[in-house]
Order: structure tokens, then C-alpha cells, then sequence
């Protein structure tokens, strides 16, 4: 997958998005969510994301203001996001956001701007990889199907490299809880639930 390639285009009438009507929730706004070219209706999600991913970039900047780790963490904020949207239409998620997340994590501790040393971010990664791979192997030989993606596994280790070995139990559990509720709220009980979105909270 590439962030740059192909560039944003209408998914009706497959017209590129011109740099003015590409404006984060402002262009949604100025053209009363229709395309210009087509007319067509714009969903609803593109404009909540921008919202959201401006809200946890306030965010960031609030609780760490002039801080090294605030910016680290925007760029958290937009993989986990851009990550989850695809997780929820596709279940699938793409190595380049997982690749996103960890080397940001593993670069902010190497720079000193995270909480945790380099040698704990690692460990971090290491831990979650071994974790959840293990957990992903056993549990589909105990339900003889694919229990928990790959892309899953790499965030989970990927995300090491954010809280630490010791904080990954706390990430697991609350994913966990976040897919249960899930699952009952959507009735997908036997489905497969995409579980990027959880971890990602």
C-alpha cells in the first residue's frame, strides 16, 4: 500500500480530489459533503476521522506542550487511526502502519523523547511479538481457524516500543474488553472482528 499513490480520488466518478477540496473538514463543509465533479454524496467517516485525528493532535499538544514526545505522539495518533479505519472496512492491516508505529515508537526512545529507554522499547516489541504470536498459534490449534491476524500480532509487538513490557498485559486487556463489547453491541458473536481498532485504543 502507498501513502502517496494513487492520490485522493472521488470513489464515485474516480475524479482526483483537487488540492482546494482536499482541506480537512472544511472542504467537507464548503461542498455540503457532495463531490464537486459528480455530485455524489461524501460519507460522513471522512470528515469525523479529520476531526478525530485534529482532536488527539489538541490533545497531544495540551498534556505535553512543547515537548518532543507530543509530536511523537500525533504521529502515533494518525498511523492508529489511518490503521483502524482500514482495519474496519478490510480487516486487514497494512505492514506500513504497523512498520509506522513501531520504528516511530523505537526512534522517540532513541531520540530521549519518550518515557521509556531504548533498551525497554525493545523489549517491549520483543515481548508483545512472542506474547501474542504464541496466543495466535494456540488458539488456532485449540479453534482450528485463524483466531488472531498477523497484522494484529505486529501491532500488539509494535506497540511494545509505546508502553514498555510491563504496560502490554494493561494494552491486551482493555483490546480485550473494547472487542467484547464490540462483538455483543454488533452481533458479530461467530464473525471475525477486527481487532486493530481495540488495540489502538
Amino acid at each position: 500500500i502507498s501513502l502517496a499513490l494513487p492520490r485522493s480520488h472521488c470513489p464515485h466518478c474516480q475524479q482526483t480530489i483537487r488540492i482546494r477540496d482536499n482541506i480537512p473538514l472544511l472542504s467537507w463543509l464548503m461542498l455540503k459533503g457532495r463531490c464537486r465533479d459528480c455530485q455524489a454524496k461524501i460519507s460522513k467517516r471522512y470528515p469525523l476521522v479529520e476531526l478525530l485525528t485534529a482532536l488527539a493532535f489538541l490533545l497531544a499538544s495540551l498534556v505535553w506542550p512543547e515537548s518532543g514526545w507530543a509530536l511523537a505522539v500525533m504521529i502515533l495518533s494518525a498511523w492508529l487511526i489511518a490503521a483502524s479505519v482500514i482495519d474496519l472496512d478490510h480487516q486487514w492491516l497494512p505492514d506500513v502502519f504497523t512498520q509506522g508505529v513501531l520504528w516511530t515508537g523505537l526512534i522517540a526512545a532513541w531520540a530521549q523523547q519518550s518515557p521509556l529507554t531504548l533498551q525497554d522499547a525493545v523489549t517491549g516489541v520483543l515481548v508483545g511479538f512472542i506474547a501474542f504470536y504464541s496466543l495466535r498459534w494456540i488458539a488456532g490449534i485449540v479453534l482450528r481457524k485463524e483466531a488472531l491476524g498477523m497484522g494484529d500480532v505486529l501491532l500488539f509487538a509494535a506497540l511494545g516500543s509505546w508502553v514498555g513490557p510491563l504496560s502490554l498485559p494493561n494494552v491486551a486487556l482493555i483490546a480485550s474488553c473494547c472487542g467484547l463489547i464490540y462483538a455483543v453491541i454488533t452481533k458479530r458473536g461467530s464473525t471475525t472482528l477486527p481487532f486493530g481498532p481495540c488495540l489502538s485504543l
